[in-house]
């Protein structure tokens, strides 16, 4: 006869001499012993220091995300202001595509971003029709964007007589900062004429965004509008908190050698890094910073003389190994060789315009 088949239930039974067994040694196991309450007050616990530190170690937002639903107390230190930035300074937020004048151009594959930057395109609104017109029947440009929001332009037709610039006068230019995802926007006030009629014949030399402060609300913005004349470079200010524009710095044209060549040179293409912003000024051989922090202008003028710039270079910021900035433009010897790239670095802890070396990348 073939042998009895073991039924399952029959090696859990309580009443066979195996689980006998078991019981005994469980039995005999000691009991594990109960904290004392004073016990528990003693161990070390995890401050929202510690949890913060260990949130911005995660690898991916989609972590930080899963974790800021697991509590209340996780979701209060990750939706922090503070903790925001920090984690955007680590994890810099992907690449999504580029908002240009003919609209939204997504990331393609390869790029690991483009799944996520074709779902942002289609379901955000870059013609900006949810924005009411401006004064001009021409439609809204993007200037800048930053942080998700976009800065647009509203001005008139160009003047077909400026054949390489187009010149737009400070009391044209109409201004909108929106969010094409949430359809959400903000029509800025013209600059007052009380504020433009102090330098006459203002023309538009470049329109930004200004980063803002720690300590200020994710939801504020600072819009910089730098501004020119034959005498005068203005700095005016847009503050979302007040509203209003002001003027926090200005420069005068003799510190750039004499007066403003011919307008259609007013050269509006700038770069920035760590809140500087930096212009090239071809006609006098110069660079123009912009600290927006502190809203001083300042000159690089060491050297420049020996170079030619062209007219349609626009310096390229980018950040050495030592997180300080360097800058690259074209040139031309004494203007009758070849083209020459140019570095310029600042140098470590100087604070003088003058405190910057030159190098010769590309001769």
């Amino acid at each position: 006869l073939d042998p009895p088949i073991p039924s399952v239930r029959s090696s859990h039974n309580p009443t066979s001499p195996g689980a006998g067994r078991r019981l005994a040694a469980a039995m005999a196991l000691p009991a594990p012993p109960i904290l004392d309450p004073q016990a528990l007050g003693s161990l070390p616990t995890l401050t929202d220091e510690i949890l913060e530190e260990i949130f911005l170690h995660l690898p991916t937002p989609a972590d930080v995300a899963r974790a800021s639903a697991a509590c209340t107390p996780f979701r209060r230190i990750i939706t922090a202001r503070s903790f925001l930035r920090r984690f955007r300074t680590i994890h810099p937020p992907p690449l999504l595509g580029f908002a240009a004048y003919e609209g939204f151009h997504p990331a393609q594959p390869p790029h690991p971003s483009a799944p996520l930057a074709r779902a942002f395109a289609d379901a955000a609104d870059f013609s900006y029709s949810f924005v009411p017109p401006g004064r001009w029947p021409t439609p809204w440009r993007p200037r800048d964007v930053l942080q998700g929001r976009v800065l647009l332009e509203c001005t008139p037709d160009c003047d077909p007589g400026f054949e390489y610039y187009a010149t737009v006068l400070l009391r044209d230019l109409d201004l909108a900062v929106c969010d094409p995802l949430s359809r959400r926007y903000s029509l800025l006030t013209s600059i007052p004429k009380t504020l433009r009629g102090q330098h006459k014949h203002l023309i538009d030399f470049g329109v930004f965004f200004a980063p803002t402060g720690e300590d200020e609300d994710e939801t504020a913005f600072r819009v910089v509008c730098v501004a020119c004349n034959k005498t005068m470079v203005v700095v005016f200010e847009f503050t979302s908190i007040t509203g209003q524009w002001h003027i926090p710095a200005y420069l005068s044209c003799s510190s750039l050698g004499t007066v403003m060549p011919d307008s259609r040179y007013s050269c509006s293409c700038h770069d920035h890094e760590q809140g500087r912003f930096y212009w090239m000024v071809p006609w006098r051989n110069k660079l123009l910073v912009l600290d927006v922090f502190s809203m001083e202008i300042s000159i690089v003028n060491s050297n420049l003389a020996n170079y030619h710039m062209h007219d349609s270079g626009k310096p390229l910021i980018v950040l050495g190994r030592d997180r300080t900035p360097e800058v690259f433009f074209l040139a031309d010897c004494f203007g009758d060789g070849p083209t020459d790239i140019i570095r310029i670095t600042k140098e470590n802890g100087s604070a003088s315009s003058d405190a910057w070396q030159f190098e010769n990348v590309i001769m």
